[in-house]
């Protein structure tokens, strides 16, 4: 079999330069390109007629945990909005299936949290101490249309592995 890698993961925003704004300049986000995408192979990929949508590819200043950040482009994080057709919307709970969230390290969650939410970011929750397994900070926020996000605090305490035989489950 050969080698797989994670290239990207994109999610699918309604106004783009809302959450391009939300991404960079509130999360901190860099931009490494924009796209735009109409017709022709993007038609094939998706199996539909006629769409258009731009997309920004992002990546975070820091790297990904556990890995040194290279000169080239690597893992990005992309926002993309269909011009056409244009994307339903609406919020699912948090646990609906299919969904999914996505989480950002930080190195002060707490403080993070207070910047957030100043900035006037929509909380799940404050920070939590997750103790007993290690100690650290974590939390879930919204994006502007209501993707699920993530904060866990990098850099201190220690995650304690798990003790539990998930094939006796």
């Amino acid at each position: 079999m050969s080698r797989i890698t994670i290239d990207h993961v994109a999610i699918m925003v309604s106004d783009l330069e809302r959450s391009l704004h939300f991404y960079r300049d509130i999360l901190g986000m860099e931009v490494v390109s924009p796209e735009e995408h109409d017709g022709g192979p993007i038609d094939e990929m998706t199996a539909m007629s006629n769409v258009h949508m731009r997309e920004y590819r992002l990546r975070p200043p820091g790297g990904i945990n556990g890995h040194t950040r290279s000169s080239e482009q690597g893992f990005t994080f992309d926002l993309i909005q269909w011009i056409n057709p244009e994307s339903p919307t609406g919020r699912q709970p948090l646990h609906h299936v299919p969904s999914a969230h996505f989480c950002f390290g930080v190195e002060d969650v707490p403080a993070t949290y207070e910047r957030l939410k100043a900035a006037g970011v929509e909380m799940v929750s404050p920070p939590v101490r997750f103790a007993g397994e290690g100690d650290w900070h974590v939390l879930f926020f919204y994006d502007p249309d209501g993707n699920l996000l993530e904060l866990n605090e990098i850099g201190t305490g220690e995650q304690v592995p798990h003790d539990f035989n998930w094939s006796a489950a």
